[in-house]
């Protein structure tokens, strides 16, 4: 290949340069030297055979060129280059200038190495050194097995030839590269055990066309000129368009290091989606791993791929949320619906949350932001739906809740504000009529306890300061009042008590002196509010006679001393009138078989 060359064949290749340079045809004559020509678009070997298979021209480079103007390359009907990677031992010294100028002369470039290798092993050696070499740069074309070295490779039998070109193969193969074997009709047909090697072929042959079938790619002619390079170049003809087998995005292991390429180039310092995902690669071209902080955001990056992670992820007992862009959220969050809390250095946060003084509760262990009501520790709480802990006074459904400070639910009495309620098992506050420990009380529709006079229902009751429910006689502002014993009614109107009539006005308050009712005159004792029966009495220098019923009547003119009656039968105008089962009462009445509260009975 490149070591076959003889002074002889150089200096010919020359000698016909020279001659054809100074007769204008320097390009076209110098092919038919080489043993090719192109003619109307396509080649041709020196016999007029054409080659119609050929999709594109390059050329395989190494030190022996010296010196190229890659940009005068590529435009002289060049696509791509093979460039050699060692020299007698050593990487071969214009590798690294040749490999960076022809990408940037946008040829596509491969790379090849002249193998010294007897052993498997001393070929995977080789595919180690060109991997390290060319991992840096753009390789965009195959990575080729050179075979031709009669002093090493040369003495092995062919099975031996080939497991050493199949171990060098397999590690440039498994390193992402797409190997190949470059070997001339001789030693394809003689040297290498072509039924063990399954790699494609890049076939020599120079003056007459390869008798190897099927080749990927044929080097022509050693002797050939381009552009851009002084001297002798070897020609190559590529049958096949390789693109499908040379991905330009891959990730690839090199040795014990992973490696992202993009367009064929290393990434560095840079963020790259290779399709399943985000990852962000080194200066060293190597994936991050773990905990991430980048343009003061912060990402987790898996630590057995380094792919950016998205959404919640438990690390160390903790709960994180990464969001759709990979950086890890803090604050408020809002993901299916439900809202979480992630703290500052991120982990999400469960139980009570105090955040400038208001409280929410978050659920545990799923985190989430609890509403409503809420059961911890023998209290209830209510989160409103903000999430803040409700205190004080609160209204839900049409009910009136009372929350203490630390945002426990009140349940039996509460005092706020010099107004006592009453709040039920289920923490509403009462309203209406309440019968606790035996006794009634009453509370308004905003829930406060009522003392005094209530109106309910169309009657009247009265509570004591306490609240409690009176029944009986009271006294109050100078006036008395019946309460029944039974409900606490306030009595109006005529009532028998205790076997005396009593009269009570419409405000409920006792009647005492002479009373019309109905037309006719009564009198109550001013003492007691007792009715007069069956007597005779003075009132105001006038006597007055009341009969059974205490129905009054003036005496005549000569009026005897009133004297008390010790006995006589009830009034007929409170019998007629009011002698209803309502309104007779005795003391040591028997309560109601069943009592259903006040202003009820």
């Amino acid at each position: 290949m490149r070591h076959t060359k003889t002074g002889m064949r150089f200096a010919a290749a020359t000698l016909c340069s020279i001659l054809f340079l100074s007769s204008g045809f320097h390009h076209t004559m110098d092919s038919m030297a080489a043993g090719y020509e192109k003619v109307d678009g396509s080649y041709q070997l020196a016999d007029g055979t054409k080659i119609t298979e050929v999709i594109a021209r390059g050329i395989d480079v190494s030190r022996w060129q010296g010196q190229v103007d890659w940009s005068a390359v590529a435009s002289d009907d060049v696509s791509f280059v093979m460039l050699g990677t060692r020299s007698k031992g050593i990487t071969d010294p214009n590798f690294h200038t040749n490999v960076q100028q022809a990408s940037q002369a946008g040829l596509k470039v491969g790379a090849y190495i002249y193998s010294l290798a007897t052993t498997p092993d001393m070929a995977r050696d080789e595919a180690d050194f060109v991997l390290d070499l060319v991992k840096d740069y753009p390789i965009s074309f195959p990575i080729a097995f050179d075979a031709e070295d009669s002093a090493s490779l040369g003495t092995l039998p062919p099975t031996k030839v080939s497991e050493v070109i199949n171990a060098f193969c397999d590690r440039i193969r498994d390193a992402g590269y797409y190997p190949i074997v470059y070997a001339n009709d001789y030693w394809l047909s003689n040297k290498i055990d072509l039924s063990s090697m399954n790699y494609d072929v890049w076939v020599a042959r120079y003056e007459a066309r390869h008798k190897f079938e099927n080749p990927i790619m044929w080097q022509v002619t050693s002797t050939g000129s381009v552009n851009g390079i002084s001297g002798n170049v070897d020609v190559d003809f590529l049958y096949q368009d390789l693109t499908p087998r040379l991905p330009e995005n891959l990730w690839r292991t090199i040795g014990d290091k992973t490696y992202y390429y993009q367009n064929y180039a290393m990434q560095r310092n840079a963020w790259i989606n290779d399709g399943t995902g985000w990852f962000f690669i080194s200066e060293e071209g190597q994936p991050l791993k773990g905990w991430f902080d980048k343009d003061r955001q912060r990402y987790y990056l898996d630590e057995s791929n380094g792919r950016m992670f998205t959404g919640w992820k438990n690390l160390t007992d903790h709960w994180y949320y990464f969001n759709a862009g990979g950086s890890m959220n803090t604050g408020w969050l809002l993901d299916n619906s439900s809202k979480y809390y992630l703290n500052p250095d991120g982990t999400m946060a469960t139980g009570w949350l105090d955040l400038n003084g208001q409280y929410y509760y978050m659920d545990e262990p799923s985190g989430h932001m609890i509403t409503g009501w809420k059961d911890m520790g023998g209290k209830r709480y209510y989160l409103q739906d903000s999430g803040v802990m409700a205190t004080g006074w609160m209204e839900l459904n049409g009910k009136r809740y009372f929350l203490n400070k630390d945002g426990s639910m009140v349940t039996g009495w509460n005092t706020q504000d010099r107004m006592k309620y009453y709040m039920d098992n289920d923490g509403s506050a009462i309203t209406g009529w309440k019968q606790l420990d035996n006794q009634w009380y009453h509370f308004n529709p905003n829930g406060i306890m009522s003392s005094g006079w209530v109106s309910t229902d169309g009657s009247w009751y009265y509570l004591d300061t306490n609240g409690v429910m009176q029944s009986g006689w009271v006294e109050e502002k100078d006036s008395k009042y019946y309460l029944s014993t039974s409900s606490g009614k306030m009595t109006t109107g005529w009532r028998q008590l205790d076997g005396n009539w009593y009269y009570f006005s419409e405000s409920g308050a006792m009647a005492k002196g002479m009373v019309t009712v109905n037309g006719k005159p009564y009198y109550l004792d001013p003492s007691d509010g007792k009715m007069k029966v069956s007597t005779t009495f003075v009132v105001d220098g006038v006597s007055y006679d009341s009969d059974a019923n205490g129905v009054c009547t003036q005496t005549p003119a000569e009026v005897p001393n009133e004297t008390d009656p010790t006995s006589g039968t009830q009034p007929d105008a409170p019998r007629k009138e009011n002698q209803t089962s309502a309104n007779t009462e005795t003391t040591g009445e028997t309560s109601p078989t069943k009592e259903i509260g006040p202003g009820i009975h």
